[in-house]
Protein backbone atom coordinates (compact mmCIF):
# COMPACT_ATOMS: atom_id res chain seq x y z
CA UNK A 1 0.00 0.00 0.00
CA UNK A 2 1.07 3.60 -1.05
CA UNK A 3 1.95 6.08 1.69
CA UNK A 4 -0.39 9.16 1.53
CA UNK A 5 3.06 11.19 0.43
CA UNK A 6 3.87 8.93 -2.62
CA UNK A 7 0.37 8.40 -3.51
CA UNK A 8 0.02 12.62 -3.67
CA UNK A 9 2.91 13.05 -5.92
CA UNK A 10 2.06 10.29 -7.90
CA UNK A 11 -1.34 12.45 -8.78
CA UNK A 12 0.74 15.72 -8.97
CA UNK A 13 2.86 13.60 -11.87
CA UNK A 14 -0.25 12.70 -13.74
CA UNK A 15 -2.06 15.67 -13.82
CA UNK A 16 1.58 17.65 -14.58
CA UNK A 17 1.63 15.13 -17.32
CA UNK A 18 -2.01 15.46 -18.38
CA UNK A 19 -2.03 19.43 -18.37
CA UNK A 20 1.22 19.87 -20.03
CA UNK A 21 2.89 16.82 -21.52
CA UNK A 22 5.66 17.24 -19.17
CA UNK A 23 7.20 14.46 -16.97
CA UNK A 24 8.25 14.84 -13.05
CA UNK A 25 10.66 13.03 -10.57
CA UNK A 26 9.73 12.64 -6.89
CA UNK A 27 12.44 14.95 -5.91
CA UNK A 28 10.86 17.34 -7.82
CA UNK A 29 7.83 17.65 -5.71
CA UNK A 30 7.81 19.16 -2.67
CA UNK A 31 4.87 18.45 -0.17
CA UNK A 32 3.89 20.48 3.03
CA UNK A 33 1.91 20.15 5.68
CA UNK A 34 -0.12 23.93 6.12
CA UNK A 35 0.39 25.51 9.22
CA UNK A 36 -3.05 26.75 9.48
CA UNK A 37 -5.32 23.57 9.14
CA UNK A 38 -8.26 25.49 7.20
CA UNK A 39 -5.59 25.43 4.67
CA UNK A 40 -6.28 21.83 4.27
CA UNK A 41 -3.84 18.74 5.08
CA UNK A 42 -1.28 19.11 2.51
CA UNK A 43 0.06 22.16 0.04
CA UNK A 44 2.72 21.88 -3.12
CA UNK A 45 4.59 24.35 -4.47
CA UNK A 46 4.70 22.56 -7.82
CA UNK A 47 2.71 25.22 -9.78
CA UNK A 48 5.22 28.34 -9.15
CA UNK A 49 7.93 25.64 -9.72
CA UNK A 50 6.45 25.65 -13.25
CA UNK A 51 6.93 28.77 -14.28
CA UNK A 52 10.37 28.94 -15.45
CA UNK A 53 9.56 26.09 -18.40
CA UNK A 54 5.94 27.30 -19.01
CA UNK A 55 6.16 30.77 -18.93
CA UNK A 56 2.68 31.01 -17.84
CA UNK A 57 1.26 33.00 -14.65
CA UNK A 58 1.58 30.24 -11.84
CA UNK A 59 -1.81 30.80 -10.90
CA UNK A 60 -2.93 29.97 -14.64
CA UNK A 61 -0.65 27.03 -14.15
CA UNK A 62 -2.34 26.19 -10.77
CA UNK A 63 -5.91 26.27 -12.41
CA UNK A 64 -4.69 23.91 -15.46
CA UNK A 65 -3.48 21.43 -12.55
CA UNK A 66 -6.56 21.58 -10.46
CA UNK A 67 -8.73 21.02 -14.39
CA UNK A 68 -6.14 17.82 -14.35
CA UNK A 69 -5.91 16.46 -10.86
CA UNK A 70 -6.76 12.63 -10.84
CA UNK A 71 -8.56 13.65 -7.35
CA UNK A 72 -10.96 10.77 -7.08
CA UNK A 73 -7.29 8.36 -7.44
CA UNK A 74 -5.75 9.98 -4.95
CA UNK A 75 -8.52 10.21 -2.39
CA UNK A 76 -8.83 13.87 -2.62
CA UNK A 77 -11.95 16.14 -1.23
CA UNK A 78 -11.16 19.19 -2.40
CA UNK A 79 -8.70 21.22 -4.12
CA UNK A 80 -7.89 25.18 -3.36
CA UNK A 81 -5.46 27.58 -5.54
CA UNK A 82 -3.68 29.95 -2.73
CA UNK A 83 -1.83 33.25 -2.77
CA UNK A 84 0.61 33.32 -5.69
CA UNK A 85 -0.15 29.79 -6.82
CA UNK A 86 0.16 27.08 -4.09
CA UNK A 87 -2.40 23.89 -4.30
CA UNK A 88 -4.24 23.20 -0.90
CA UNK A 89 -5.71 19.80 -0.60
CA UNK A 90 -7.71 18.52 1.33
CA UNK A 91 -8.08 14.62 1.56
CA UNK A 92 -11.07 12.51 2.07
CA UNK A 93 -11.87 11.56 5.52
CA UNK A 94 -11.18 7.66 4.88
CA UNK A 95 -8.24 8.35 3.09
CA UNK A 96 -6.60 8.27 6.72
CA UNK A 97 -8.55 5.69 8.23
CA UNK A 98 -7.19 3.09 5.57
CA UNK A 99 -3.94 2.74 6.50
CA UNK A 100 -5.55 1.19 9.89
CA UNK A 101 -6.61 -1.92 7.78
CA UNK A 102 -3.32 -2.01 6.22
CA UNK A 103 -1.53 -1.89 10.16
CA UNK A 104 -4.07 -4.57 10.96
CA UNK A 105 -3.18 -7.10 8.38
CA UNK A 106 0.84 -6.22 7.99
CA UNK A 107 1.01 -6.24 12.12
CA UNK A 108 4.76 -6.08 13.64
CA UNK A 109 5.84 -5.91 9.58
CA UNK A 110 4.14 -2.25 9.11
CA UNK A 111 6.66 0.23 7.87
CA UNK A 112 9.17 -1.90 6.96
CA UNK A 113 10.89 -0.36 4.15
CA UNK A 114 13.83 -2.22 1.98
CA UNK A 115 17.26 -1.32 2.59
CA UNK A 116 18.15 1.69 1.17
CA UNK A 117 21.83 1.89 1.68
CA UNK A 118 21.79 5.40 3.33
CA UNK A 119 23.65 5.57 6.58
CA UNK A 120 22.56 7.65 9.58
CA UNK A 121 24.57 9.00 12.47
CA UNK A 122 22.05 9.98 15.30
CA UNK A 123 24.06 11.29 18.49
CA UNK A 124 21.55 11.91 21.32
CA UNK A 125 21.41 11.94 25.24
CA UNK A 126 24.93 12.30 25.32
CA UNK A 127 24.97 13.83 28.82
CA UNK A 128 28.18 14.99 30.66
CA UNK A 129 29.81 12.20 32.77
CA UNK A 130 29.90 14.33 35.90
CA UNK A 131 26.24 13.24 37.13
CA UNK A 132 23.22 11.27 37.18
CA UNK A 133 21.08 11.44 34.56
CA UNK A 134 18.01 13.51 35.03
CA UNK A 135 14.13 14.35 33.47
CA UNK A 136 15.45 16.32 30.30
CA UNK A 137 17.56 13.26 29.36
CA UNK A 138 15.29 10.81 29.80
CA UNK A 139 13.30 13.21 27.22
CA UNK A 140 16.31 12.86 24.91
CA UNK A 141 16.81 9.12 25.02
CA UNK A 142 13.21 8.27 24.49
CA UNK A 143 13.26 10.77 21.49
CA UNK A 144 16.26 9.93 19.87
CA UNK A 145 15.87 5.79 20.31
CA UNK A 146 12.53 5.96 18.77
CA UNK A 147 14.02 8.26 15.54
CA UNK A 148 16.36 5.28 15.49
CA UNK A 149 13.91 2.20 15.67
CA UNK A 150 11.60 4.17 13.05
CA UNK A 151 14.80 4.92 11.07
CA UNK A 152 16.04 1.53 10.99
CA UNK A 153 12.71 0.10 10.34
CA UNK A 154 11.98 2.23 7.07
CA UNK A 155 15.75 0.80 5.83
CA UNK A 156 18.08 3.11 6.95
CA UNK A 157 21.60 2.20 8.29
CA UNK A 158 21.64 3.22 11.64
CA UNK A 159 24.22 4.26 14.51
CA UNK A 160 23.13 5.11 17.58
CA UNK A 161 26.06 7.40 19.10
CA UNK A 162 26.45 8.45 23.10
CA UNK A 163 29.18 11.85 22.92
CA UNK A 164 31.11 11.43 25.81
CA UNK A 165 32.32 15.15 26.84
CA UNK A 166 35.10 14.01 29.07
CA UNK A 167 37.73 16.84 28.45
CA UNK A 168 37.59 20.37 29.38
CA UNK A 169 36.73 22.06 32.63
CA UNK A 170 33.87 20.42 34.32
CA UNK A 171 36.20 16.71 34.34
CA UNK A 172 38.86 18.56 36.08
CA UNK A 173 36.49 19.46 38.19
CA UNK A 174 35.11 16.11 38.87
CA UNK A 175 38.75 14.68 39.18
CA UNK A 176 39.55 18.10 41.94
CA UNK A 177 35.94 16.70 44.00
CA UNK A 178 36.83 13.19 43.72
CA UNK A 179 40.36 13.72 45.11
CA UNK A 180 39.20 15.48 47.89
CA UNK A 181 36.74 13.42 48.73
CA UNK A 182 39.00 10.77 48.76
CA UNK A 183 41.53 12.80 51.38
CA UNK A 184 39.09 13.36 53.60
CA UNK A 185 38.33 9.82 53.91
CA UNK A 186 41.47 9.46 54.76
CA UNK A 187 41.27 11.83 57.36
CA UNK A 188 42.62 14.86 55.73
CA UNK A 189 40.74 17.96 55.28
CA UNK A 190 40.19 18.86 51.55
CA UNK A 191 37.98 21.96 50.47
CA UNK A 192 36.12 20.98 46.91
CA UNK A 193 35.51 24.39 46.39
CA UNK A 194 32.34 26.03 44.91
CA UNK A 195 33.17 24.53 41.04
CA UNK A 196 33.03 21.28 42.87
CA UNK A 197 30.63 18.35 43.04
CA UNK A 198 29.16 17.82 46.09
CA UNK A 199 26.75 15.00 45.54
CA UNK A 200 26.36 11.97 48.02
CA UNK A 201 27.08 9.69 45.00
CA UNK A 202 31.02 11.35 44.74
CA UNK A 203 30.94 11.51 48.60
CA UNK A 204 30.78 7.52 48.65
CA UNK A 205 32.90 7.03 45.66
CA UNK A 206 35.67 8.86 47.23
CA UNK A 207 35.39 7.20 50.70
CA UNK A 208 35.48 3.62 48.41
CA UNK A 209 38.90 4.56 46.99
CA UNK A 210 39.79 4.96 50.13
CA UNK A 211 39.21 1.97 51.20
CA UNK A 212 40.77 -0.11 48.07
CA UNK A 213 44.25 1.95 47.70
CA UNK A 214 44.68 3.50 51.25
CA UNK A 215 46.81 6.78 51.06
CA UNK A 216 48.68 5.75 47.67
CA UNK A 217 47.16 8.54 45.90
CA UNK A 218 47.02 10.99 48.25
CA UNK A 219 50.04 13.36 46.40
CA UNK A 220 47.72 15.42 44.52
CA UNK A 221 50.44 15.25 41.34
CA UNK A 222 49.31 15.63 38.13
CA UNK A 223 49.50 11.48 37.46
CA UNK A 224 46.98 11.02 40.66
CA UNK A 225 44.73 13.92 39.51
CA UNK A 226 44.49 12.05 36.25
CA UNK A 227 44.27 8.38 37.98
CA UNK A 228 40.92 10.48 39.87
CA UNK A 229 39.44 11.66 36.22
CA UNK A 230 39.71 8.40 35.17
CA UNK A 231 37.96 6.79 37.67
CA UNK A 232 35.64 9.77 37.99
CA UNK A 233 34.44 9.33 34.60
CA UNK A 234 34.00 5.37 34.62
CA UNK A 235 32.18 5.45 38.16
CA UNK A 236 29.82 8.44 36.55
CA UNK A 237 29.32 6.82 32.97
CA UNK A 238 28.20 3.16 34.77
CA UNK A 239 25.86 4.68 36.68
CA UNK A 240 24.45 6.64 33.06
CA UNK A 241 24.67 2.97 31.09
CA UNK A 242 22.60 1.35 33.96
CA UNK A 243 19.70 3.84 33.74
CA UNK A 244 20.03 4.08 30.15
CA UNK A 245 19.97 0.56 30.04
CA UNK A 246 16.63 0.39 32.63
CA UNK A 247 15.31 2.99 30.18
CA UNK A 248 15.81 0.50 27.12
CA UNK A 249 18.33 2.73 25.23
CA UNK A 250 21.45 1.17 23.92
CA UNK A 251 24.20 2.54 21.77
CA UNK A 252 26.03 1.55 19.17
CA UNK A 253 29.22 4.06 19.86
CA UNK A 254 30.76 5.69 22.36
CA UNK A 255 32.74 8.22 21.23
CA UNK A 256 35.55 10.02 23.67
CA UNK A 257 35.81 13.71 23.30
CA UNK A 258 39.92 13.71 25.31
CA UNK A 259 40.57 10.11 22.70
CA UNK A 260 39.32 12.64 19.56
CA UNK A 261 41.89 15.58 21.06
CA UNK A 262 44.40 13.06 21.77
CA UNK A 263 44.34 11.54 18.42
CA UNK A 264 44.76 14.82 16.71
CA UNK A 265 41.46 14.77 14.96
CA UNK A 266 40.22 17.95 16.30
CA UNK A 267 43.55 20.05 15.24
CA UNK A 268 43.45 17.94 11.92
CA UNK A 269 39.92 19.06 11.14
CA UNK A 270 40.46 22.74 12.10
CA UNK A 271 43.55 22.85 10.21
CA UNK A 272 41.65 22.05 7.23
CA UNK A 273 39.01 24.35 7.94
CA UNK A 274 41.48 27.08 7.98
CA UNK A 275 42.80 25.90 5.02
CA UNK A 276 39.53 26.59 3.29
CA UNK A 277 39.15 29.66 4.96
CA UNK A 278 36.07 28.93 7.05
CA UNK A 279 37.37 30.12 10.13
CA UNK A 280 37.68 33.21 12.24
CA UNK A 281 39.18 34.77 15.08
CA UNK A 282 38.03 37.32 17.33
CA UNK A 283 38.57 38.55 20.52
CA UNK A 284 41.02 35.73 21.00
CA UNK A 285 39.02 32.84 19.94
CA UNK A 286 38.71 30.33 16.64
Amino acid sequence: MQTIDSQLKEAIKKGVQDAFDLTLEDQQIIIEIPKNKEHGDFSTNVAMQLTRTLHKNPRMIAQELVDHFPKEAAGIETIEIAGPGFLNLTLKKDSFSKVIKDIMDKKSEYGTGAKNGIKVDLEFVSANPTGSLHLGHARGAAWGDSCARIMTKAGYDVTREYYVNDAGNQIANLALSLYARYAQALGHEKEIGQDGYLGKDIEEKGKELAEQYGDKYLEETPDHLDFFRKEGIRFELDKIKKDLDAYRVSFDVWTSEQKLRDDGAVSAVLEKLGEKGYTYEKDGAL
